[in-house]
């Protein structure tokens, strides 16, 4: 989840500061996917992207709300919506591993299902309650940067569980988890995103504790 840094960096458009915060951060996102080239949806690619998405919400782990699929173009993308339970997703998924792609949507619905976008509004809506003007927004940008940067990564953690949870009744497993958080190579803590080390730490500890419970279920089916 990349948009809660646009707000401190702050006037979008003209006419923006008398916009409250929520109003901003969902501008923001809009604008940047705006930015990003048109998808063909009738791609091979493309196809395989929504092929995965209905896969997914099919499990019954992944909620019963509808949700979205927005198709971009662009390089290797996915990111939650703010304004709507919609993921934003780049046709480029379509030519990762179908493992590596299930795992990619898969964390973004959990951003949808863990309600994060209202965690961060609130977040946001608690440091600037008015108009986002500099006169609001410049005496909290540390905190707010500070508290921002723990709860990004709270909630990229969060995620991380949800959807490799999920994915395991797909028959996705660490495997595919280790070649997607590691396709560009270790990554070090960034401000939005736990490190690689930190991800893949809380994923095999998640597979360790998944497998256990598999094998006590058919030991006691023998009992």
């Amino acid at each position: 989840m990349r948009w809660w840094l646009a707000i401190l960096i702050v006037v979008l458009a003209p006419g923006a500061a008398a916009q409250g915060i929520e109003a901003v951060l969902e501008r923001s996102q809009q604008v940047r996917l705006a930015k990003r080239p048109a998808a063909d949806p009738r791609s091979e690619a493309a196809q395989r992207v929504q092929v995965s998405m209905a896969r997914l919400l099919a499990l019954p782990a992944a909620g019963s709300e509808p949700v979205e699929l927005v198709l971009v173009g662009g390089g290797l993308f996915a990111e939650a919506l703010l304004d709507r339970p919609a993921i934003a997703a780049s046709e480029e998924l379509g030519h990762l591993p179908e493992g590596q792609r299930l795992l990619m949507l898969a964390h973004e619905l959990g951003h949808v299902r863990l309600s994060h976008a209202r965690a961060l509004k609130a977040l946001y809506l608690a440091h600037v309650p008015g108009a986002v003007v500099p006169e609001a927004t410049d005496p909290v940008a540390g905190k707010l940067g500070a508290e921002g940067h723990a709860l990004s990564h709270r909630n990229e953690l969060a995620a991380d569980a949800f959807g490799f949870l999920l994915v395991r009744d797909l028959d996705v497993g660490i495997d595919d988890a280790i070649g997607l958080l590691t396709r560009q190579g270790p990554q070090r803590d960034s401000i939005t995103h736990p490190g690689t080390a930190r991800r893949l730490a809380q994923l095999r500890e998640l597979h360790l504790r998944a497998e256990s419970a598999v094998r006590l279920r058919s030991a006691s089916a023998f009992d």
